[in-house]
């Protein structure tokens, strides 16, 4: 693992809460919380379930860094959403959390050895992952719900009859 490629990672991933508080800046709230059917998640819902799963992210690269070999549970997301009611916690505490946890994850990761990036966890579904797997799987996570939430403003414009230049 080259420095240059950690710091591409570390990057990666520490970018992310800037670029989630771009997507929802001038969101209002209706929009926020629409669904294009029961069993597709609202923009806010998104926020929440990044907000949970960096969690389990930051605790898997601690773990990993701190005990090797340690074990990454899965977990169920759907059921995450249900069982901690995505729906009624807040937008912006769970934005405010994600930006705490991947700036703190971030200084860690700064502060790791190069040879900690090879470091494996065992992970219950998935098998081993290394911290730059982890690190690398995080980033793009993110990326995927960037892509999901302009895929529901989208459609949420089109259930209004609007399209998003004409709001722009």
């Amino acid at each position: 693992m080259t420095a240059q490629r950690i710091d591409q990672l570390i990057q990666a991933y520490a970018e992310g809460p800037r670029l989630l508080e771009a997507a929802l800046a001038g969101i209002p709230k209706d929009e926020l919380h629409f669904k294009p059917d029961p069993e597709h998640w609202s923009i806010h819902e998104n926020v929440v379930h990044l907000a949970d799963t960096d969690l389990v992210a930051a605790a898997r690269i601690r773990y990993v860094l701190a005990q090797p070999g340690a074990t990454l549970v899965a977990f169920d997301q759907n059921h995450w959403a249900r069982a901690m009611d995505y729906a009624a916690q807040s937008t912006d505490t769970s934005v405010v959390l994600l930006r705490a946890v991947r700036q703190t994850t971030a200084d860690l990761l700064r502060r790791a050895p190069a040879e900690a990036w090879e470091q494996t966890g065992a992970h219950t579904e998935l098998g081993p992952q290394t911290i730059a797997w982890i690190v690398e799987h995080f980033a793009d996570h993110m990326q995927g719900h960037l892509s999901t939430i302009a895929k529901r403003r989208r459609q949420y414009a089109e259930a209004r009859g609007e399209s998003l230049k004409a709001k722009s």
